[in-house]
């Protein structure tokens, strides 16, 4: 398996750039409203989020809130630093930068995986008439996920490994999800690790998936999270509860009203009406487990990605 790390050695630069200004973030007032920045990723698992937005469950708690589509790798820069007050990632992006002493807080669960394993919004699926009928097939192939040690790719690696896949056989092609397809069809990766939108439309054009990335978990674990800093969350702990409550309030609506999920993710993504109604959508729910966590953390330190524990306690603000 590839071992460089391009994204999680560049944490420790991170770190100090993000950390350079001792002051805490801050937001403004207007209007008897707090405003409030939150770094969002075009993905379907922020929905609940966007939607509680639109429904006005933050405005409800006073809170003005202003979404900044932000690269998922600069988030955690970008809320440490005060140029958001939250923003949105995922479990394996926080233990690495916690292993790394950046100083962020997790706030509340985004998305989920499925209840149905097997209808994970993230995929392994290789093109049509290939010859790969299995996961355990993958050993000694080429395949293609996003990011190296992030969500989709050591998620991959928890549930291939629960299948009985050797994974350091695999060699793992760093591309874009909006590249993969091509990938595919030009025989540059034996198979890809899609998330939704592009999962969807791989399948439709008669790509097949051997494995789910829910597979090497319990059903409707928690992958993304909303996180804060601990400088903001110190000087601005009502603001926080606000948030916190009306995001545990977005993510009840969202886990009853699947129809409204679906239009939200069309506001802020590349997908249209159609293709919404045809995605395979994450859960919602307010609560978050730590168990997979701790999952992650054993896997990233066997792959020596990082050698640290963490206080799972310290990242938890309840």
């Amino acid at each position: 398996m590839k071992r460089s790390l391009p994204v999680l050695l560049a944490l420790p630069m991170l770190l100090v750039t993000a950390c350079g200004d001792d002051s805490p973030a801050s937001s403004s007032s207007s209007g008897g409203l707090t405003k409030i920045t939150v770094a969002n990723a075009a993905v379907t698992n922020s929905a609940s989020l966007v939607l509680g937005v639109e429904k006005g469950f933050f405005r409800a708690e006073g809170l003005d809130v202003k979404l900044k589509d932000t690269p998922p790798a600069s988030t955690q820069a970008a809320v440490v630093s005060g140029d958001a007050q939250f923003g949105f990632t995922n479990v394996p992006a926080i233990l690495v930068g916690a292993s790394n002493g950046l100083p962020v807080r997790i706030v509340g669960p985004a998305g989920k995986f499925a209840r149905d394993k097997d209808k994970t919004h993230i995929q392994v699926v290789v093109p049509k008439g290939s010859s790969i009928t299995s996961v355990k097939d993958l050993e000694g192939k080429k395949v293609a996920v996003d990011t190296l040690y992030q969500l989709p790719h050591l998620s991959f690696i928890v549930s291939a490994r629960k299948s009985g896949v050797d994974t350091d056989g695999i060699k793992f092609v760093e591309t874009p999800f909006s590249a993969m397809a091509d990938a595919l069809a030009k025989g540059q990766v034996d198979a890809a690790d899609l998330a939704e939108p592009f999962l969807t439309a791989e399948l439709q054009k008669g790509g097949r998936s051997v494995l789910s990335n829910g597979h090497g978990f319990e059903p409707e674990t928690v992958q993304t999270m909303w996180i804060t800093s601990a400088s903001y969350l110190s000087g601005n702990k009502a603001t926080v509860d606000k948030f916190t409550r009306a995001l545990k309030k977005s993510n009840e609506y969202a886990a009853a009203h699947d129809a409204d999920v679906r239009q939200a993710t069309t506001t802020y993504t590349k997908t249209s009406e159609e293709q919404s109604k045809k995605l395979l959508m994450p859960h919602f729910s307010p609560t978050t487990d730590r168990e997979n966590f701790q999952t992650y953390l054993a896997t990233m330190k066997d792959l020596k990605v990082i050698k640290k524990d963490v206080d799972l306690d310290e990242l938890f603000i309840d």
